[in-house]
């Protein structure tokens, strides 16, 4: 049995048997001016009252919204952090220990005491003040949120007991793979999903990263606004309804699940 737990935004955490392994966990909640100014702490409080173990936490890219809590988590539970070289180097700046650090590529399989792991590259769209590239040098916490900066973006399959979990960061559909679980964005087109779930045939669709992370967490989540270029009128929240019916006019048989933040789902 696969046991899958919203963390909020991009987060999930999957137990697995003995295992407990997180996807882009991040708790913390600051103001979206923040993105272009000032310096942000993690909120140490969220992550110790929501994150009680872990083991394994893999990083699809190093922006601060998937990345910024890896390290507290780390050093908390002692998980080991799986990410591209910007990833791996900021969490050894952030005093994660090396061995609790793990560089990893596109194209790599990753065995973790009976659950394998197959990185997909992906794409990440262009969004403003969030930056890409070579990280700063001399950085110091805490940190601005434009130093978390992107080198590669990366999805993962997730195969455990003959069940597949995708998770899938890329905004194309290229290298998708089949799965019984699909993880993915909420504010594509029908052609995007159409070809999507003809290439992965999941049983059950799950959104992602669909809801507003400058939100308080003790508030319950809202919809973030989706892409200009996406949205008529040109500028709206994210319209989860509108995503279920895309999906399920990709494939009717399919469920759509809209999960709750904090609450166990069994699979």
């Amino acid at each position: 049995m696969i046991t899958i737990y919203w963390l909020g935004n991009a987060g999930f955490e999957f137990r697995l048997g003995r295992i407990t392994l997180q996807v882009d966990p991040f708790l913390t909640r600051t103001k979206q001016s923040r993105v272009f100014h000032g310096r942000v702490a993690v909120d140490r409080q969220a992550i110790k009252e929501h994150i009680k173990k872990c083991s394994h936490i893999l990083v699809s890219h190093a922006h601060f919204d998937h990345f910024m809590d890896v390290p507290q988590i780390a050093l908390q539970t002692g998980a080991i952090v799986y990410g591209s070289v910007n990833t791996c180097q900021l969490a050894r700046t952030l005093a994660v220990p090396e061995n609790q650090v793990e560089l990893i590529s596109a194209n790599d399989e990753l065995e973790m005491h009976g659950i394998q792991v197959k990185v997909i590259p992906a794409g990440h769209p262009w969004i403003p003040g969030y930056t890409s590239g070579q990280l700063r040098t001399q950085l110091h916490q805490p940190l601005r949120l434009r130093d978390y900066r992107m080198d590669s973006c990366l999805s993962f399959l997730i195969t455990f007991q003959g069940r597949r979990v995708l998770v899938w960061s890329s905004i194309s559909t290229d290298h998708a793979e089949t799965a019984d679980v699909l993880i993915c964005r909420a504010v594509s087109n029908e052609h995007w999903y159409e070809r999507m779930l003809t290439s992965v045939q999941p049983r059950l669709v799950i959104p992602s990263h669909w809801d507003d992370m400058f939100h308080p967490l003790s508030k319950p989540p809202r919809p973030y606004f989706s892409p200009p270029c996406q949205s008529l009128p040109p500028i709206r929240r994210i319209d989860l309804g509108d995503f279920e019916r895309k999906v399920k006019k990709a494939r009717p048989d399919c469920e759509v699940l809209l999960p709750e933040r904090f609450r166990e789902y069994h699979i």
